[in-house]
């Protein structure tokens, strides 16, 4: 199932916000060059989040994309969800409980 990426302003949480935008810009840098997402993660001091994991799983991938950072749509019901597992997982879950 084709996954569709959704903007990081559509998630609730800040940190989740925070982290999806980190990805982005990464996948940025990856694909036009730069290191713009590794200075931001050094300034990322207080972040609820391992900033240098997000940066790192971008630069690592072949094609720039932090699949386990990025806001995705859940392919169900549309919510905005971090990860394209998460997001393929969102609405089982939710049915289950």
């Amino acid at each position: 199932m084709k996954l569709k990426e959704c903007s990081p302003k559509l998630l609730s949480d800040g940190s989740e916000r925070a982290q999806a935008k980190l990805a982005r810009i990464a996948r940025w840098d990856c694909i036009n060059g730069g290191a713009r997402a590794l200075v931001l993660a050094k300034r990322m001091t207080r972040a609820q989040f391992d900033a240098y994991a997000v940066v790192s799983s971008a630069y690592t991938a072949y094609d720039g994309y932090a699949t386990d950072y990025l806001a995705y749509e859940c392919p169900e019901c549309g919510c905005p969800v971090i990860g394209s597992d998460n997001a393929l997982g969102h609405c089982s879950l939710t049915d289950e409980g």
